[in-house]
C-alpha cells in the first residue's frame, strides 16, 4: 500500500521505538530513575525559587507595572502564584493552611495586597506548604480519580495540571520582568 515508502517508514518506526526504549534504561546497575512525584516535587520547589528571585528582583515601585488596562500586575501576579499554591491542593482533598482566606479569589486578593516584604514571605511559606502536600502525599492518593475542571483525572495529572498553569504565570512574570529591564537573576551573566 505504502510501496517503497511504507518500508522505509515501518524501518523508521521500529528504529525509534528500539531506540527510546533504550535510551530510558538506566546508564548502570545503580542507577534509579526519580519516581513522578519526586520529579513534581522538584518541579515545584524550582518554580518556588524562580518565583522569590523574581519577586526580589523587581523594585518595589515596580508591582504596580502592568503591560496594559485590565492585565494583572507584577504585584497579582505574585499574590496569583500564592494563591494557587495554598488553594491547588483542595482540589486534591487538602485543607489550604490556616492563614489562607476562604476561596481562591478572595485568597488571591488578600494575597496580592501584601508589600514587597510579607509577599516575599507569603511566597516562600505558600511554596513550602506545595511542596509538603505533594512529597508527603501517599501514592494512594496520587492514583485515586476524581474530577479537575471538569475533567476526570487521577490526582497525579491534576497536580500535573496545576503545575502547567503555575508555569504559565512563571513565563509572565518573566515577561514582565524583561519589559521592565530587570533580569532574572538565574539568567545573570557568570562574572
Amino acid at each position: 500500500m505504502f510501496g517503497i515508502w511504507g518500508a522505509n517508514m515501518r524501518k523508521q518506526i521500529v528504529w525509534c521505538a528500539v531506540t527510546s526504549v533504550l535510551l530510558a534504561l538506566p546508564v548502570g546497575a545503580s542507577a534509579q530513575a526519580a519516581s513522578w512525584q519526586e520529579v513534581q516535587v522538584a518541579d515545584i520547589e524550582s518554580m518556588r525559587d524562580k518565583f522569590i528571585q523574581l519577586a526580589r528582583a523587581f523594585d518595589e515601585s515596580q508591582y504596580d507595572w502592568r503591560p496594559m488596562a485590565g492585565v494583572r500586575s507584577v504585584q497579582a501576579v505574585l499574590g496569583l502564584a500564592v494563591a494557587e499554591a495554598h488553594m491547588f491542593p483542595t482540589g486534591w482533598g487538602y485543607d489550604p493552611p490556616a492563614i489562607a482566606a476562604d476561596g481562591f479569589g478572595p485568597e488571591m486578593e488578600r494575597a496580592a495586597s501584601l508589600d514587597k516584604a510579607a509577599l516575599l514571605d507569603e511566597l516562600e511559606t505558600s511554596f513550602d506548604f506545595l511542596v509538603a502536600v505533594v512529597r508527603d502525599m501517599p501514592e494512594s492518593k496520587r492514583v485515586s480519580d476524581g474530577s479537575y475542571f471538569g475533567r476526570e483525572m487521577p490526582v497525579h495529572a491534576r497536580i500535573a495540571t496545576a503545575m502547567a498553569d503555575m508555569h504559565e504565570h512563571l513565563g509572565q512574570l518573566i515577561a514582565y520582568a524583561r519589559a521592565n529591564e530587570v533580569v532574572p537573576p538565574w539568567s545573570q551573566p557568570v562574572q
